[in-house]
This record gives structure tokens, sequence and C-alpha cells, in this order.
């Protein structure tokens, strides 16, 4: 259960990330302990969960949008280069691509006098999310409880992920007694990361934008049921699933060695590991799915599975 392909996935994105430079990020964060900034953004943080309570989900970004605003014109005196802030921080709470898109998000979505339909509601609430973490890495409290402790670790363990990764790159070849014993220490400390940003998924989870984007994405599947397309309702079910890996920062890899990895995190994990193998075989058919009849079993497992990933109510 401890083993993941060197060189594919998830990790590699991570560890590819350009970082900014340490002295950067030590100027950034010492400028957000400005007492007068902190105390801005967590009224900031409030007033987007009372609006999203109130379902006012493009109010809620706006109001996120103005504390990443007043975040980035309280930093100007830094003199920082162009582009300096778009570098990540923290890679596991937000790479480049996230940066990018909390940056620029879609105007309409924030700006609009009506209310979001359902699909423009699931774009804001991620941007919304990109917007809190963004923050969170530059040293903001739009992040309430985020512990140093488990950020201090996955920081480390990134740090020699990389090391251990470049130490593979160039062993010679014809050394497969240390190439081995090397890929032995990567996959256990690869291992080991991915459940400690399963820990940090777990809390970003509790953030009330996120739950709120998966109810929507789960009610697309309830649909379905409803409608009769248990076929469809099934691969809805796992889009959503794969939705929350990525979400989760475990995207883009073969699903079922991250539920082996994640085991103890789930309540049925067999089933699951029965319903992502069956799912994952009839997308690589072309959509020729051999379990007739069991679309309702899967569509349950995988909610069971959402639940314990703290993106659905129980």
């Amino acid at each position: 259960m401890d083993q993941i392909i060197f060189g594919e996935g998830w990790l590699d994105r991570l560890l590819d990330e350009p970082p900014a430079s340490p002295g950067v990020k030590e100027s950034v964060w010492e400028a957000m302990r400005r007492e007068e900034d902190r105390s801005s953004c967590r009224r900031s943080w409030k007033c987007v969960e009372l609006l999203l309570k109130k379902g006012e989900v493009g109010r809620a970004l706006r109001e996120s949008l103005d504390c990443l605003h007043r975040a980035m014109e309280s930093l100007q005196d830094l003199g920082l280069a162009q582009g300096e802030l778009v570098m990540p921080f923290t890679p596991f709470l937000i790479g480049g691509e996230g940066i990018s898109a909390a940056l620029h998000p879609r105007e309409d979505l924030s700006e609009s006098s009506v209310p979001l339909d359902d699909l423009e509601a699931v774009e804001a609430l991620e941007s919304l999310n990109l917007v809190r973490r963004l923050l969170a890495s530059w040293g903001a409290p739009s992040w309430k409880g985020l512990p140093e402790g488990l950020i201090r670790r996955l920081e480390g363990d990134l740090e020699e992920l990389r090391r251990v990764r470049e130490e593979l790159q160039s062993l010679d070849e014809e050394d497969l007694e240390a190439e081995a014993e090397l890929a032995d220490h990567y996959a256990g400390a690869s291992s080991r990361f991915a459940r400690d940003l399963f820990e940090l998924h777990l809390l970003n989870a509790r953030h009330p934008e996120v739950r709120m984007r998966f109810g929507i994405l789960w009610d697309q599947v309830e649909m379905l049921i409803e409608d009769g397309s248990l076929a469809a309702a099934a691969q809805e079910a796992f889009g959503v699933l794969e939705e929350a890996f990525t979400t989760a920062g475990l995207g883009g890899t073969d699903l079922l060695e991250i539920v082996d990895i994640l085991y103890p995190y789930f309540t049925e994990p067999e089933e699951l590991r029965r319903a992502v193998d069956a799912m994952t075989a009839g997308l690589r058919n072309s959509g020729a799915f051999p379990w007739v009849g069991e679309e309702r079993g899967f569509v349950g497992t995988i909610r069971k599975a959402l639940e314990d990933m703290g993106l659905l109510e129980a």
C-alpha cells in the first residue's frame, strides 16, 4: 500500500513547483503579522462565512477578493519585483496554477447582481477557497486553526522528497542496489506525505465553501438517480470523487493507489477499491461498463467515501 509510481501525477506537480525565494517569503510573512491587517482579514472572512450562510455566493467571493486586494496593497511597500507574489510560498497549500486562478477569477461571478446558477456557484466557491488558501500561504489569518506543526512536517517532507528524487535521477543506471534502496525510501516518504496532505484536506473541508461546492456537485448525481439514469449517475459520482481527490491535492494519478495509501481513512475501503477499479476499467473501455445492476451500490460507496473526506454530511 506504500507504493507510488515514480514520476507520475500529483507528487511530481508539487515537486516541480518553482518556489518563491526564502527572503521574499520571510518579508511577506513579517508584513502579514501587522495586527491592523490581521484584524481586517479576520473581519472579511467572518463576513464571507455569513454571506455563504445566506447563500450569497457571488457577494462572498467579492468580499474574499477585496480582502486579497487589500493584502496586496499592504505588500506594495516591500518593493517586490513583478511576479514574485505569484510564486508558490507553500505549494501544498496552493501552487502556481491555483494562484493564477485566485488572482484572475471570472469577474462576472463576483459582480453579478442576480443569483448564480449551479455551475457558476461551483466555480465561484472554488475560486473563493483558492483565495483563502493563497492568503493563508502568505501568513494571513484566512484559515483559522491551520496547525503549524502539520505545515512544518509537510514542508520538511517535500524538501526530503526533492532531495531523494534528485539522487534517483543522478544515479548510475547500473547501481541497482542503491536505486532500489532510494526508491523504497521515496515510496515510503511519498506515502507519508500523501497522508499528511490528506490531513490538511480534512481541515480545508471544514470551510463552508468546500462543502457547499461538493453539495452542489452531488445534487447532480441525485438528479440523475431520480431520472432513472443509473449508469450516468454512477459515472457522475465517479467524476465527483476524482474532483475530491484533486481538491485534496492528490489528483491526476491512479485512484486505486491513492485509495490504498489512504486506506485507514475510509469506512468501506474494500468496497471503494472495487467501485474505483470497476469504474476505471469501464472508462478505459470507452464507457463499456460491465457492472449493470451495481450502479446504486457504487454510488452509495462513493458517497460514503465523500463523507469520510469531509465533503458531504453523513
